[in-house]
């Protein structure tokens, strides 16, 4: 379909809200950050900035739908046969972030565990990352079993308005960036242990290593 110009500079508009999102997302995630608030809090650090971070990353992408524009234009609707196999391609996406959520604890990745050890007058101590290192579960099956979840919700979805295409198109983007990065993070902090699982197990798509 043709999209009137206006149309596509409040997708380009939309798409550029998210990407602010983005960077904010990442400088909240970086070790200078971290280091900044572990210098102010202390030893409370570590609770307190999982919890803080999972808050403010929702806080601001709630702020960041009631600004985008609405584009309610139609990109493509998947009937039939083809649009049931995109939903249960979203469905495989639903199983894999419930799957990788149990297998590294979700409760403590989103800095609840350590909230309520707090609310105990308990201090959470912050794991080895070696020791903490997982990968059995859906962490045996691909590297970003979270990530690969995203990308099966955003890219599958048999009603496709601009709003959502745009959205999509970030996310997407953005979890294949954030994945790079991220395997460079980990290559840094377990170094052969890392290399090692790199060799076995995929980053995305599941196919059998030789």
């Amino acid at each position: 379909m043709s999209l009137p110009p206006e149309a596509i500079a409040e997708a380009a508009y939309a798409f550029g809200l998210w990407t602010g999102w983005a960077v904010l997302h990442s400088v909240l995630a970086s070790r200078r950050v971290k280091a900044a608030v572990e210098l102010v809090a202390g030893p409370v650090r570590f609770p307190l900035y999982p919890l803080g971070y999972t808050l403010i990353s929702l806080w601001t992408f709630y702020v960041v739908m009631r600004k985008e524009p609405d584009l309610p234009q139609l990109i493509w609707l998947v009937e039939g046969a083809a649009g049931y196999g995109m939903y249960a391609l979203q469905g495989v996406g639903v199983g894999l972030l419930v799957w990788a959520a149990f297998t590294v604890d979700g409760l403590a990745f989103l800095g609840l565990r350590q909230l309520g050890q707090l609310l105990r007058r308990q201090l959470p101590q912050e794991p080895d990352p070696v020791r903490a290192f997982r990968t059995g579960g859906a962490y045996g099956f691909v590297r970003h079993p979270m990530h690969l979840g995203g990308i099966l919700i955003l890219a599958f979805q048999p009603r496709m308005s601009l709003n959502a295409l745009v959205f999509a198109l970030f996310g997407c983007l953005y979890i294949v960036i954030g994945s790079l990065l991220e395997e460079r993070r980990m290559a840094a902090t377990l170094g052969e242990l890392w290399d090692d699982y790199r060799r076995r197990v995929p980053m995305f798509l599941p196919w059998p290593r030789p």
